[in-house]
């Protein structure tokens, strides 16, 4: 029996060893087991967050492709507008180039037709000496009165022709001659 006590000396604190190594070992699993579950709230609670952040980067880019969108059909609105203004004015200068080369076509025939009015009117003038000429050769041919002197009258028709034919060489001489 002596022999079983002084085992139980030695037995007892081998057991409290053991016992005091498991109950360390408890202590050590319980306590990976809590830092286990925390690691997978923290895993768990990271993973909700990059989710959040997907999920809000997905909707930014969204957003912003609608934006740009929006901005497109803006400038394609714009680009109509303007091409709409640009092709009025296109129109309206086409018009106004149109009523110039008319206006520069009326004012060129008035520049060609100012000679042709003066020598219309200047033949007129004319005609009216030829006549009057004619006419005093008529009464030279058929006198009325006896006591004409038809030789002053032929000088004064001499005269009125050589008139004639010098307002026709300055007429032709000017350039007005058609």
């Amino acid at each position: 029996m002596w022999k079983y006590i002084g085992y139980a000396g030695i037995i007892l604190p081998v057991l409290g060893a053991t016992y005091g190594g498991l109950q360390i070992a408890s202590n050590l699993e319980n306590q990976l087991d809590m830092n286990t579950q925390m690691a997978e709230d923290a895993h768990g609670r990271i993973g909700a967050i990059e989710e959040s952040i997907k999920f809000k980067e997905e909707k930014m880019e969204m957003d912003l492709e609608n934006e740009i969108e929006k901005l497109g059909f803006k400038i394609d609105n714009n680009k109509s507008t303007v091409g709409y203004q640009i092709e009025d004015f296109q129109r309206e200068l086409l018009q106004v180039q149109k009523q110039l080369t008319m206006l520069e076509g009326i004012t060129q025939s008035l520049e060609k037709k100012q000679y042709e009015y003066a020598s219309t009117t200047q033949l007129e003038g004319l005609r009216e000496l030829i006549y009057q000429q004619k006419d005093k050769i008529m009464l030279l041919e058929n006198p009325i009165d006896g006591g004409i002197n038809y030789q002053q009258m032929f000088f004064d028709v001499q005269n009125q022709i050589q008139d004639i034919n010098r307002r026709i060489d300055e007429h032709h001489n000017n350039g007005n001659w058609n």
